[in-house]
């Protein structure tokens, strides 16, 4: 019964992929001032271990603190370092393994899109997020996947394309997807889009359970419907429909997963036939950081993140 999780970082085009591909980028400073408007506290911050040497997957027990966001403008471009900013994305992922852990268990597969974990930048990023067992190291960082795993026996990576990943966790075959901008609107682009992946899975003999990460879609259906008419009418969302909430923001409901929480681009979905989905849950875009002394949160990409807790039938 694997734990999967995916979560995007906000990158440029950069084909250096370093970290100032992503540091305060365009949504995710949108993403920031939006979230700010409010400052009633709203993020439950986790304990976590500030020993490099723990692996993020060991549980740091102890209630969550609710904290305030840092003011409108806290990630405005220059404000922080990009050491500062890997810093906020390692303690980002600590958190989402202490989130996973109580709420769904022990993470066994964690995929960033839009980061490149072969690079030197980025390659400290296993001491928060598990061991990195591959990517796709495309030539824009926006287009690259990095996944992390505190088991290396138990996932496998199967392929690759533009835009997408495909993985196999205790027998359960995910594919990562960020959707090209160029066909996300289309449903004859969509459609496309989730054949090709199919077909090279069939071709590794592997039947897809499940699919999840940034679709770009235009509207709440338009994946279920890309891939009822691409791959089986069995597919279904697992990541819940209509109002969202956070697991790690409290008493927050919003409509969309963007940077203006206006649109559900980030989803999961599941094959009926061939997986069942126990649970799964959204993570805000935020970690906790300082600000003049205090605690604060703040968004360190633009795309909430997803995890799902799935059993092969």
């Amino acid at each position: 019964m694997p734990v999967i999780a995916y979560q995007s970082l906000n990158s440029n085009s950069s084909t250096t992929h370093s970290t100032t591909a992503s540091n305060s980028q365009y949504f995710t400073r949108m993403t920031h001032n939006k979230y700010a408007q409010n400052q009633v506290p709203s993020f439950l911050s986790h304990p976590i271990a500030q020993d490099n040497t723990i692996a993020p997957d060991v549980a740091v027990y102890g209630p969550a603190n609710l904290i305030s966001p840092a003011p409108t403008g806290f990630m405005g471009k220059g404000n922080h370092s990009d050491n500062q900013f890997q810093s906020m994305v390692m303690d980002k992922s600590r958190q989402t393994h202490q989130v996973l852990i109580r709420e769904l268990g022990t993470c066994d597969l964690l995929v960033y899109g839009e980061l490149d974990g072969s690079t030197s930048d980025w390659q400290s990023m296993s001491q928060s997020t598990g061991s990195w067992i591959g990517g796709s190291s495309m030539s824009k960082a926006c287009n690259c996947f990095s996944a992390y795993a505190n088991n290396n026996n138990i996932v496998t990576k199967l392929a690759e394309g533009e835009g997408w990943i495909a993985f196999e966790c205790e027998k359960v075959v995910i594919v990562f997807v960020h959707v090209p901008n160029s066909i996300a609107k289309s449903q004859t682009g969509a459609q496309g889009f989730y054949k090709v992946i199919a077909q090279k899975l069939f071709q590794l003999n592997k039947q897809l359970d499940v699919i999840m990460g940034d679709t770009n879609q235009p509207s709440e259906n338009f994946t279920a419907v890309a891939i009822g008419s691409a791959l089986s009418p069995y597919f279904t969302y697992a990541t819940p429909t209509g109002t969202i909430s956070p697991v790690d923001l409290f008493n927050v409901q919003m409509s969309g997963t963007n940077s203006t929480a206006s649109k559900k681009y980030d989803i999961a979905a599941y094959n009926t036939q061939t997986v069942n989905v126990a649970k799964a849950i959204y993570l805000s875009q935020c970690t906790p950081t300082s600000h003049q002394n205090n605690n604060f949160s703040a968004a360190v990409t633009d795309h909430m993140g997803i995890g799902v807790k799935v059993t092969k039938k």
